[in-house]
């Protein structure tokens, strides 16, 4: 098994400055940090964190150089689905407080210059919500909520003696087993994308949209700065309600008794130009009308969608419609694996961003979320520091999972103590599908009872028992060459220099070990700081001509700089020969250089073919595209 390699980058630093973005453009200076409500501060001693945990948290952000939280749902709900499953979508869940909590964590949060952006959940509510129960009161046309939700009759022609048998189609949920779930009080299916206990809403239903606008509008009203729109393209199915075809390369887990949703080829049920419709409307309707220039305050809409960059595209809309100010591009988490690490690689999986990203749009990152083992599990423990580099230096703007600033490492939970319904609902192979690992408690310190989280005796998940030894907040502020001081230095040469806030990039090397690459201020910028990012993916220290590489991509770059941020902080302002550079395995360099682009460059980048003439993440996509696109958009949503 081939180890994750290191990061390093090479930076030129010179006099710096940072890019006076417009009003409408906070989102591009940032970094977006997602913050698992349950998880990152519990104020009242119940195991679960909550509102006023969070409020007494944020002056970590102002410590790590954050400017951006994006909290996971907090709206009223059964938790079926820890929140995504909403029956109240203008209403906080007592769990998490008040909505004069909400109002005080988002006035703090003002006040210390932090925007707050909320996770919305259009596809579907909670089976509690009032408008399902209403809606399966009866199939009169008196009935007003008739038609909020997608209800189908038995399949024509069943002649099963039991009805609730004769789906509609061969739909599979996203949990597995069938997307159609029997009401004995309608006598009808209905429609669940996810748990039965998430039933889709209908959103061909004008009166249905405009409720959920209602309810996106209410809070921004509240203050809030904008939208992760959840599971998006979900959103809409074929009225012909055709089956879906069969996924020739799908293998049933042994043991497995319900079909998988990766059984399928979901063209039926999601990624419907309908989304795009909605997306438009939305972005027209509700989300410009809240944005005030006078306030500085511009409405910020990101989507999730697992899809390649190619078809990422579509969601930023067009110059006369738009759509998201970026879909969130998950590359670096789907095809990312300790197996298959390297220059070579992270190049297969980062130049097709900027290749399809369209004329003036913005690339983003994100390397972790509530749905996938943490960086430390994924790619190596060793490696965190080398991928938090990547992702806050890379062109566009950075996402971080909650504790990747300080390498926190995945719990074990058994099946008898899983809290996942997607594990619980596969008990034949829960490890392969459980979601608890990632989501235990934030680590603020090393002392106190629960890592700081929670005085209750028992927390909702458990603390991992490594906030001992040192993976906690309190010491890592302390030392100066821990985790989080290298992220917050990161961190704040992204935000306060003007090279590190444009969304392009000139490759530098791509190797099996090594992948490198400039940045340049824009050319209004150009007596600012340039800088080389490279980095090792190796499994062992590599020594490079960064010169000589440099020269072959059409830049001119001299035989020495210095070194700004080490993985380390050990080497920090030291000289460094670029001619003769070793890379320790996980290491990560920034160094300052002066740099130029030359008029002719003296070859064209070429990344190290395989023995068979493609790229290695062309062999691994024949391999993994099916497993893996679909595993993750089930794991991922």
């Amino acid at each position: 098994m081939k180890l994750p390699t290191v990061l390093i980058v090479l930076f030129l630093l010179g006099c710096t400055s940072a890019k006076d973005f417009a009003w409408n453009e906070w989102w591009k200076n940032t970094i977006i940090y997602q913050i698992y409500p349950r998880s990152f501060q519990d104020s009242d001693d119940d195991g679960v964190g909550d509102l006023q945990g969070i409020t007494s948290r944020l002056s970590h952000f102002r410590d790590i150089n954050v400017g951006c939280i994006w909290i996971s749902p907090i709206f009223q709900s059964p938790f079926a689905d820890f929140g995504y499953d909403v029956s109240d979508f203008t209403a906080i869940d007592p769990l998490f407080g008040t909505m004069e909590d909400f109002e005080e964590l988002l006035a703090t949060a003002k006040n210390l210059g932090i925007r707050v952006i909320l996770d919305f959940v259009p596809n579907h509510s909670s089976d509690k919500h009032m408008w399902f129960n209403e809606s399966a009161e009866s199939r009169n046309y008196a009935n007003a909520y008739r038609d909020y939700y997608m209800w189908q009759d038995p399949r024509a022609g069943c002649q099963l003696e039991n009805p609730e048998e004769c789906y509609p189609n061969n739909w599979v949920s996203v949990f597995g087993g069938p997307m159609w779930e029997w009401n004995e009080n309608r006598q009808q299916f209905y429609l669940h994308q996810f748990l039965k206990e998430q039933p889709d809403l209908n959103l061909r239903n004008p009166i249905v949209q405009q409720n959920m606008k209602d309810a996106v509008a209410f809070w921004m009203e509240k203050g809030i700065d904008g939208y992760r729109l959840d599971a998006i393209y979900h959103s809409f199915e074929v009225p012909s309600l055709e089956d879906e075809p069969e996924n020739p390369d799908y293998v049933k887990p042994i043991n497995q008794t319900q079909e998988q949703y990766d059984s399928l080829i979901h063209t039926k049920t999601t990624r419907l130009p309908e989304v795009h419709t909605m997306l438009r409307d939305w972005r027209k309707t509700i989300f410009e009308p809240n944005s005030v220039e006078s306030q500085d305050r511009y409405m910020f809409m990101v989507t999730e969608a697992y899809d390649p960059p190619e078809d990422l595209v579509e969601y930023y809309g067009t110059d006369e419609e738009a759509e998201a100010d970026f879909p969130f591009n998950f590359q670096l988490i789907s095809f990312l694996t300790e197996e298959n690490l390297s220059g070579q690689t992270v190049y297969d999986l980062v130049n097709p961003v900027f290749v399809h990203l369209p004329e003036g749009r913005w690339p983003n990152w994100v390397v972790g979320n509530h749905d996938n083992f943490r960086i430390s599990d994924r790619l190596g423990a060793k490696y965190v520091r080398a991928i938090n580099t990547l992702n806050l230096l890379l062109p566009g703007t950075a996402t971080t999972y909650y504790g990747e600033e300080l390498g926190m490492e995945n719990i074990y939970v058994s099946y008898e103590d899983t809290q996942d319904p997607f594990a619980k609902n596969n008990p034949c192979c829960w490890e392969e599908y459980t979601r608890d690992p990632e989501r235990s408690p934030m680590q603020w310190d090393g002392q106190e009872k629960n890592a700081g989280f929670s005085n209750a005796d028992e927390t909702w998940l458990p603390v991992n028992e490594n906030y001992q030894d040192g993976i906690n907040v309190a010491e890592q502020k302390s030392d100066s060459s821990s985790t989080l001081n290298h992220y917050a230095t990161l961190a704040s040469m992204r935000t306060t220099t003007s090279a590190f806030q444009t969304n392009h990039l000139t490759y530098a090397m791509v190797d099996e070990d090594i992948f490198a690459f400039f940045r340049f201020p824009d050319e209004e910028d150009a007596s600012d700081a340039v800088y080389l990012v490279a980095i090792n993916f190796g499994d062992g220290p590599v020594t490079r001509n960064f010169v000589t590489a440099a020269e072959n991509n059409g830049v001119d770059l001299p035989e020495t700089g210095d070194i700004r941020i080490s993985t380390g902080m050990d080497k920090n302002d030291q000289s460094a020969d670029l001619t003769d550079l070793t890379l320790a395995s996980g290491e990560a360099l920034v160094i300052e250089v002066e740099a130029s682009k030359l008029v002719e460059p003296t070859a064209t980048l070429t990344p190290t073919p395989t023995p068979d003439g493609a790229s290695q993440l062309g062999l691994s996509a024949l391999l993994l595209v099916t497993s893996l696109v679909l595993f993750f958009s089930v794991r991922l949503f």
